[in-house]
């Protein structure tokens, strides 16, 4: 009888604890208690099983150039500059959409002919393209420019772009070299 009752017992608060939480849950979900968010991801948007996003995200084709206009053209491509040039950079992104939505994140540095960082722009959840789509991929241009330092030595230097789709959970890297003359 001893041990019926605790089972009795413990079925009992498991049932009180599974109604209170769907109550509680139901209240906030509807919006009659409100709860103060650390983030900005809705507070049911949570997933109990981390697994991989289906997706993708490439770099298509990375220019450089002496001038792009507002339709993203490339005007005289070119890998050599001299030092105080502006460096015009365009680049084509496929990316697939997660439920309807695109969303890019693009960071750029600039490594020296040793290898040495000397521009780093690491702009963190700042993000530059976000697009409600009904295709499954998309192409999005970019251009951008920075300009060579009138004190940079004179060789190779690399760009690299980072791509990243926090949606999908993806990011790649790609470089391109040039030369300062």
């Amino acid at each position: 009888m001893n041990k019926t009752a605790s089972v009795l017992e413990l079925l009992l608060l498991l049932v009180v604890v599974v109604i209170t939480s769907a109550v509680v849950l139901f209240l906030v979900q509807s919006g009659m208690i409100s709860v103060k968010a650390v983030s900005n991801e809705p507070i049911l948007n949570t997933e109990f099983i981390p697994l991989g996003r289906e997706g993708s995200i490439n770099l298509q084709e990375i220019k450089l150039c002496e001038f792009v206009d507002k339709d993203f053209h490339c005007f005289n491509e070119k890998n050599s500059f001299v030092p105080g040039d502006k460096v015009y950079l365009v680049f084509l992104v496929e990316s697939s959409a997660y439920n309807g939505q695109i969303m890019i994140v693009r960071n750029y540095r600039l490594r020296n002919f040793q290898g040495d960082v000397i521009l780093d722009i690491d702009a963190k959840n700042n993000y530059n393209f976000d697009l409600q789509s009904p295709k499954e991929k998309e192409f999005v241009a970019f251009a951008d420019y920075f300009t060579t330092g009138k004190d940079y030595l004179l060789g190779e230097y690399t760009i690299d772009v980072i791509l990243e789709n926090p949606l999908l959970m993806k990011k790649i890297t790609a470089s391109k070299k040039f030369t300062v003359l």
